[in-house]
Parts: C-alpha cells; sequence; structure tokens
C-alpha cells in the first residue's frame, strides 16, 4: 500500500482530500503546514506528498525543495488556487510530477496520485521504465502549460504561461521566439503583407517552438545528429503544438500557422506536405525568420553561422524550402536594420 502525506492549513478540506486519498486504497497521513509535514517526514518517509502552496509560515513551494532535497524518492503534488505562473514554475522546477488546480475533483487528484505513485516507484527502478516515467511528466508538464495559458486574463500572461514552462525544457526558447517574431514582422512589413495579418503572424512566431514541450530532451540536446526514428519524433512537434493550441479559443488561429512552419514550398515539407500557395503566407514567412535564427545561433550539434553564409543557404533553397519572394525579401530587411543599428 502506497503512502500519501496531506499538506493543507485547511483543516476541513484536507480531510476531504484525506478521505479521497484512502477510498483509492492509499495509507493517508496529514500535516498543517510545512514544519509539521517535514517532522512527520522525518519520523516517516512516504511515498507521495500533497502540498498547498499558500500555508501560514513556510509556503508549500518551499516545502517542495525541502521534500526533494531531504527525502529524495517522495514524489511531490502541488495542489492550490494559486494561478500564476511564477509558482508554478517554481513547483515545476523542483520536480513537482503534478501541479492540479483548485477546485478539483477526486477524479483530478486520483490521476495527479497515479502519476505520483509511478514517479515512487521509478525514482529506483530499471532505465526502461524511468525513461516511460519521464515520458509521462514531459506530457503532464504540457498539459500543465495549457492550464497555465487557459488561465491568463490576457494574451500576453498566457503566452508568458506557455514560455515559462517550455524554457524549463528548451534552453534559449523564449529568446528564439522573440526573435524569430521580430524577424518575421520585418519581413512581413517588406512583403506588404495586410495588417490583419499581422498580428496572426506574430502570435504563431511567437509560439511555433510550444509542441516541443512534448520532445523528449534528450533529442532537443542531442550533441550528435539525429538518427531517422529521432527525426520522426521531432517532425511530430508541429502537430503537437497544433494541438496544444487548438484548445485554446484565442490561439485557435495562429494553431493553424504554427501547423505548418515546417512546411516547405515544393512540398516536401511536414506534416501535410502543402505545396507552394497551399502553405499559408504567414507560414511561410514564419519558416524563413526561424530557419535564419537558427542558423545563426549556435547548437549542440553545430556552431553559429555567419549571417552572410545564413542568407546564402536560405537563397540556395529558394524555390524548394522557402516561398522564393520570402527569402528575396530577408537579405533587404538585414541590411536596413544593420543601417538602423549603425545609425
Amino acid at each position: 500500500m502506497h503512502s500519501v502525506l496531506v499538506v493543507d492549513d485547511d483543516q476541513a478540506l484536507r480531510r476531504v482530500i484525506r478521505a479521497w486519498v484512502e477510498s483509492a486504497g492509499f495509507r493517508a497521513s496529514e500535516a498543517e503546514d510545512a514544519d509539521s509535514a517535514l517532522h512527520a517526514l522525518a519520523a516517516r518517509p512516504v511515498d507521495i506528498a500533497v502540498c498547498d502552496v499558500n500555508m501560514p509560515g513556510w509556503s508549500g513551494v518551499w516545502l517542495a525543495e525541502q521534500i526533494r532535497e531531504r527525502f529524495p524518492r517522495t514524489a511531490i503534488v502541488m495542489a492550490t488556487a494559486a494561478r500564476d505562473v511564477e509558482t508554478a514554475i517554481a513547483s515545476l522546477r523542483n520536480q513537482v510530477v503534478d501541479y492540479i488546480l483548485k477546485p478539483f475533483d477526486r477524479t483530478r487528484l486520483l490521476e495527479a496520485l497515479a502519476l505520483g505513485r509511478d514517479w515512487h516507484s521509478a525514482s529506483t527502478s530499471i532505465d526502461q521504465f524511468h525513461h516511460a516515467m519521464e515520458d509521462r511528466l514531459r506530457q503532464r508538464r504540457a498539459s500543465v502549460a495549457a492550464q497555465l495559458a487557459e488561465a491568463q486574463d490576457s494574451v500576453r500572461d498566457a503566452w508568458e504561461g506557455l514560455m515559462a514552462v517550455l524554457q524549463l525544457h528548451v534552453h534559449d526558447s523564449r529568446e528564439h521566439a522573440l526573435r524569430v517574431a521580430h524577424l518575421a514582422l520585418a519581413l512581413a512589413d517588406q512583403l506588404r503583407l495586410g495588417n490583419g495579418s499581422l498580428d496572426l503572424l506574430e502570435q504563431a512566431a511567437l509560439l511555433h517552438d510550444i509542441g516541443k514541450l512534448e520532445m523528449p530532451a534528450s533529442i532537443l540536446s542531442k550533441p550528435a545528429p539525429l538518427d531517422d526514428h529521432e527525426w520522426r519524433v521531432m517532425r511530430t512537434h508541429p502537430q503537437a503544438g497544433y494541438d496544444l493550441l487548438k484548445k485554446q479559443p484565442r490561439f485557435a488561429e495562429a494553431a493553424e500557422i504554427v501547423l505548418c512552419h515546417h512546411e516547405a514550398f515544393d512540398g516536401s515539407g511536414y506534416p501535410r506536405g502543402l505545396l507552394g500557395d497551399a502553405i499559408p503566407i504567414e507560414a511561410r514567412i514564419l519558416s524563413v525568420a526561424d530557419a535564419y535564427d537558427s542558423m545563426t545561433q549556435p547548437h549542440t550539434q553545430r556552431p553559429a553561422m555567419t549571417p552572410a553564409l545564413a542568407v546564402s543557404e536560405i537563397e540556395r533553397c529558394s524555390g524548394r524550402q522557402f516561398d522564393p519572394e520570402c527569402a528575396e525579401a530577408l537579405g533587404p530587411v538585414l541590411l536596413d536594420s544593420m543601417k538602423e543599428t549603425v545609425a
């Protein structure tokens, strides 16, 4: 029988959670604050700790840090009414296995407990099971990111929530997104794209890599070229990003552009193999901006290219990977940018 410690200063809620925990076949105990939780764990470590964030004295985030340091095999589930991004990111950084927002029901709690139970088992298990657990945690993190974005009042705050979670998984993801969005808008201006498309383009550029939340870290950070299997996995990230964004009305239009940003002008791209003008113009612009920024930044598999070499490479692939008009616009845009910098 797996053991669970319920930590919450609200006694009535603590008792309800304990009843749900015990009804699912777990052995449960309680603590009203962080100090009493640590004393209880020192006397009798548990498999899973369900911790509230806002408690008198030390917060649940502090408690999660202490548990991770002192009781490394205890899985941590954060249960909180706090919807702020900083709290969630601090929790995820402490390897919290799940982050559930109040009010939650018994089904959602049991889902988190099942993940915590398996994480605890995987902490000393064979590599194959451990890797499978990492995959489940990565998928859960994507779900948490979506919940955080949905809870925000503004589009900008929703984006910040998504990117903060992605930044934990992909180094430089936020800065890359901002650079790509800036360049994409400059290209759109050079191409005289209608004003109605600019907001959509900016949103898609800022979110184009969000599907990488579901990509294994071993692939994203691999220092050698990807093999065929790894490439097949990597090429699913536009679809993963689309699936995540399409569920949120504020990002539904941008989701279509995110899905298409690795399509190629000659039809050889992915995921759908669209050809030429069948690819939305916003996605064709985004493809050039993304490729240029990726080539001119250092990567685990290669050093950064010079801007001139990156422009030459994009021009070489014009008509195949890139829309010729979008590729042709890159040089003048970068030249104008250099002039503004000098001025």
